[in-house]
């Protein structure tokens, strides 16, 4: 039985999976299974040498399927697993978001194939903000961080120590209503140390190419340490 098989088949009796009410089978894409949160994963084909990368996307409108098929390059060029949080958006509870990516992450782990200590986060603005928020407050779970025209709304605790091994990846728009907050958590992270790169692209407030995040996952499987 081939190591991907296998741990798809652990998953799926540890964690029930979706009748998929919510999407048409048709619209999964190739590899990727939900659960029964409305989680879906990417996760790596075995034999594996060593626990690969994770990272979680956050979308405005919750994750989806397709969220994760739209930076598959993740997986297919970096090896890394990739995971969606259906219930995180915006206009929704930042605690209850953040209690259900803790649960993601925690399913991540348990799947035995990711690295709990090279595991990052993404989000686009709302959920940017978010992504901020929930990693600054629990730093050990969540070493890389990669948003896009995000707010620091979502930011009521920093720690500098706690926060030394982080890696942050900022993108914002010459435009982005966002930009000036997005130039003063690099200005903060800068000052104490923190790696972390700004990137000010053109144009207004908005998600970018999936270049973008393939470009902040490979800036931090450079830094991890």
């Amino acid at each position: 039985m081939s190591r991907d098989f296998a741990t798809a088949i652990l998953f799926f009796l540890m964690f029930p999976i979706i009748a998929f009410a919510q999407w048409d089978t048709s619209d999964i894409p190739p590899g990727v299974f939900c659960d029964a949160d409305s989680d879906c994963f990417l996760l790596p084909a075995g034999p594996l040498a060593e626990p690969v990368p994770g990272l979680i996307y956050l979308s405005c409108t919750g994750g989806k399927p397709q969220d994760i098929d739209s930076v598959r390059a993740v997986h297919d060029q970096l090896g890394w697993a990739i995971a969606t949080c259906g219930k995180s958006r915006n206009h929704r509870s930042e605690k209850l978001n953040e209690a259900d990516i803790l649960n993601l992450h925690t399913k991540l782990i348990t799947t035995g194939v990711v690295d709990p200590s090279r595991i990052a986060i993404f989000g686009f603005s709302g959920q940017g903000a978010q992504a901020i928020g929930t990693a600054l407050r629990h730093p050990k779970l969540f070493r890389g961080i990669i948003t896009e025209c995000a707010h620091t709304g979502g930011i009521d605790y920093f720690d500098p120590k706690a926060s030394a091994e982080q890696l942050f990846f900022i993108i914002t728009r010459e435009k982005d209503w966002n930009r000036k907050h997005n130039e003063t958590l690099h200005f903060a992270l800068s000052e104490n140390g923190i790696s972390d790169t700004l990137i000010i692209t053109p144009g207004e407030h908005g998600i970018g190419p999936t270049e973008e995040v393939i470009r902040g996952c490979s800036w931090i499987n450079e830094h991890w340490k």
